[in-house]
């Protein structure tokens, strides 16, 4: 009798039951406006990989073969997420995406497909930085990056990716925790300093953007804990940014030497404001002169200063442009080759380089360890014992050989006189040559 007193109260007043005014939507919230402003540039990775597994020839199901068959070297395919930082096309994913990656492909929430390359990576970090590959001048969407030194426990946190394949797929939470700890079953620390989150994070949203309410990356997706209910972990993307000037080094991707060393200085003006200037580095570290444009053109951040230093080859120069004196010209140079390279031309009369499974993928070799032969002198002491461009050097001696620094080790090994054997995969065949040392190499 009570409620029907007061409906006939309102109804005798002519008073009605508020709404919310037509130009307010209720439906467009803050996460809606922060997925809008971003999802075109969070990108699909889909990387090819080779793997081990037990084949049958009567099916995998058979429970037997399972156990007994042949292991062959088989393509996997993998998943993860990423985002686009420069409008070049530089993508920021977690090094485990793309780890022993022969081929890298990125979609675009549009749906277009562009195979990618890979910059460089930090297995430590777990993280890396790729570029998208197009023939055409394109300016790709990009995130802005915000600031995680100033996370506060409680604010929204919203997580962009490819859960198990379910594309850009959104998912909201806060910022549970920080500087948490990831350890492994024996309690070593796996990764360190993360971010905790509620926000939904499944296989595929490795590499994504964590971002805060204004649509700027706080962190990086990488990991969950696979017994639990809604916690997930973010590196900060301030160690993205810390980790920029060797991520993006001339002299690691394209062995260019330029002697300009930056660093950012970033300020924060409440709530989300990230103020940033770019400065040279001296030996020491200490900052020096703010970097206010490179060959005339604008510097605004330390991603955008390395995107142009990317883009020298050795013998151009350089025009920096500071707040403290007149411009300064700067001259690359090629870096000089290592001295496993060098030696190994020297000794034995081979070039050869690393061979990781991007290039493995490129020279279409089984084998993604060893040395790959790039050229042999005639008449050299590899020549001789029957090396050819081509050949994938995997034993030195009775020693297996998987990288650079494998062979740098037996190199002092080499005799002055007598015979060594060497192990080259050939057409997917071990095939071993006898080199023969007669005061040629020195001990």
């Amino acid at each position: 009798m009570k409620s029907l007193f007061i409906a006939f109260c309102i109804a005798a007043t002519g008073l009605q039951a508020q709404t919310a005014p037509p130009s307010i939507n209720l439906r467009q919230t803050i996460i809606v406006d922060v997925v809008k402003k971003t999802k075109d540039a969070v990108v699909y990775v889909s990387t090819t990989k080779i793997v081990a597994r037990r084949v049958s020839p009567f099916g995998n199901n058979d429970p037997f073969w399972q156990e007994f068959g042949q292991v062959m070297r088989v393509p996997a395919n993998s998943l993860g997420s990423g985002f686009i930082v420069h409008p070049d096309g530089y993508v920021i994913t977690n090094n485990h995406v793309i780890d022993r990656a022969r081929e890298i492909n990125i979609e675009l929430a549009n749906g277009h497909k562009y195979p990618a390359e890979l910059i460089s990576t930090d297995p430590q970090a777990d993280l890396a930085v790729l570029k998208i590959s197009t023939d055409k001048a394109t300016a790709f969407p990009t995130i802005e990056l915000g600031e995680s030194s100033d996370l506060m426990i409680g604010e929204p946190a919203i997580a962009v990716g490819n859960p198990l394949g379910y594309s850009h797929s959104v998912s909201t939470g806060i910022v549970s925790a920080v500087h948490r700890d990831l350890k492994d079953d024996q309690g070593k620390v796996m990764l360190s300093d993360l971010i905790q989150t509620d926000a939904a994070i499944n296989p595929g949203n490795s590499g994504g953007p964590l971002l805060n309410a204004y649509g700027q990356v706080i962190g990086i997706n990488t990991a969950i804990r696979s017994d639990a209910q809604n916690i997930g972990f973010a590196i900060p993307v301030n160690r993205l940014r810390d980790l920029i000037p060797e991520l993006m080094s001339p002299a690691q991707v394209n062995r260019v030497d330029i002697p300009l060393k930056l660093k950012e200085e970033r300020t924060i003006t409440p709530p989300a404001t990230v103020h940033i200037t770019v400065h040279e580095v001296d030996a020491s570290g200490k900052l020096g002169a703010i970097v206010q444009a490179i060959n005339g053109a604008p510097v605004h951040s330390e991603i955008e200063a390395y995107d142009m230093l990317l883009k020298v080859h050795a013998g151009d120069k350089l025009l920096i442009t500071t707040d403290q004196s007149a411009k300064q010209e700067l001259t690359a140079k090629a870096m000089p080759l290592p001295d496993t390279i060098v030696q190994t031309k020297k000794k034995l009369g081979i070039v050869v380089e690393a061979l990781t499974p991007l290039s493995a993928q490129k020279y279409g070799l089984s084998s993604e360890d060893g040395l790959f032969v790039t050229d042999v002198a005639k008449g050299s002491i590899a020549d001789k014992a029957g090396l050819r461009a081509g050949d994938v050097i995997v034993q030195l001696g009775q020693y297996r050989v998987n990288t650079l620094e494998d062979f740098a080790k037996l190199l002092p090994r080499l005799p002055v006189n007598g015979q060594v054997r060497i192990g080259v995969i050939r057409d997917d065949q071990v095939d071993f040559g006898i080199m023969e040392f007669k005061g040629d190499a020195t001990p």
